[in-house]
């Protein structure tokens, strides 16, 4: 049985690579915050037999002693929130946590450390796909730090000769997706008979279903992947954010009248194009991404549903 640790477990793409390890008949364990009893209810309900860490500082001293892990998916971060600007804890969560980590792994001799970096790392790059090789131009807080442990984790990793890869996911969305996001507020607010304020919804982007980003992550891990290289987990499916929404009124089964598009501006500085190839994906990994967003859509629906 192989032995994985996630930190970031009960956030929204960690809770999909968990079940996703359990579904796999992986031993799974979770790294939370101290005292963060909601996360180990939430990862409790999906089986009690995950077992929980709430001190990584422990962990590194324990490390020797504890059997060594085949993976470790790094997912816990701060500050993706546009207007999130606590500096201190984006420093601590979003680059110092992930070297306290190769420090674990270093003395645990685990086989992988799986880096969760973002998308957003590229920046605006005009019409262009988005692909491994590109320099970055990150712009917020959030994408700054995410690239810049990119950059420190993948040299330090060398230093301790601690094996690891950096996946960057696009467009992730689906079940549990937090509600103030697109697919999800849509839906919310068609069920409610509200009208959709949106913008033309001419921007390119690609959306990938969070249980497709879990199972392809899962796969590269144990693939012939490049060690310390990074891999864009995406569809290159690419597609306008009006035809993405105009699926979402199909496959629900709304009424697209609800959906004002026009009414609302363009974010100031908004990348028209934000999506990526996945050539680099495609070369270790033969997994096939669904070429329609339906899957996705309806489990948003029948999560809201659920809840209600």
């Amino acid at each position: 049985m192989k032995k994985a640790l996630v930190t970031g477990a009960a956030g929204f793409i960690g809770l999909h690579i968990t079940k996703e390890l359990l579904k796999n008949s992986y031993q799974v364990f979770a790294l939370i915050e101290k005292g963060d009893f909601h996360s180990s209810k939430k990862l409790l309900e999906i089986s009690s037999e995950i077992g929980i860490y709430d001190d990584l500082d422990y962990l590194i001293e324990k490390a020797e002693e504890i059997d060594s892990f085949d993976f470790i998916f790094h997912l816990a971060t701060v500050g993706v929130r546009p207007d999130f600007d606590d500096i201190e804890l984006i420093c601590d969560v979003n680059i110092k946590m992930g070297c306290k980590l190769i420090n674990f792994a270093e003395r645990n001799n685990s086989k992988l450390l799986i880096n969760f970096g973002s998308c957003f790392e590229y920046g605006d790059h005009g019409n262009q796909l988005l692909s491994e090789n590109m320099e970055c131009h990150p712009e917020s807080l959030y994408a700054i730090s995410k690239n810049a442990s990119t950059n420190l984790l993948t040299g330090y990793a060398k230093l301790k000769k601690v094996k690891l890869i950096t996946v960057r996911p696009f467009g992730v969305f689906g079940e549990g997706e937090g509600e103030g996001r697109l697919a999800p507020s849509i839906i919310n607010s068609c069920l409610k008979g509200e009208k959709v304020l949106t913008t033309e919804g001419n921007q390119i982007r690609d959306f990938v279903n969070v249980k497709d980003v879990a199972k392809a992550v899962i796969c590269l891990a144990n693939s012939k992947y490049q060690v310390y290289e990074i891999y864009n987990i995406c569809s290159e499916n690419p597609v306008k954010v009006k035809d993405f929404i105009i699926e979402i009124i199909d496959v629900c089964g709304f009424d697209i009248s609800n959906i004002e598009f026009g009414s609302l501006p363009y974010r100031n500085n908004e990348a028209m194009v934000f999506a990526g190839n996945n050539n680099k994906l495609k070369s270790v990994v033969d997994y096939e991404f669904p070429k329609n967003h339906k899957d996705g859509i309806l489990d948003i629906l029948n999560f809201i549903k659920g809840g209600a």
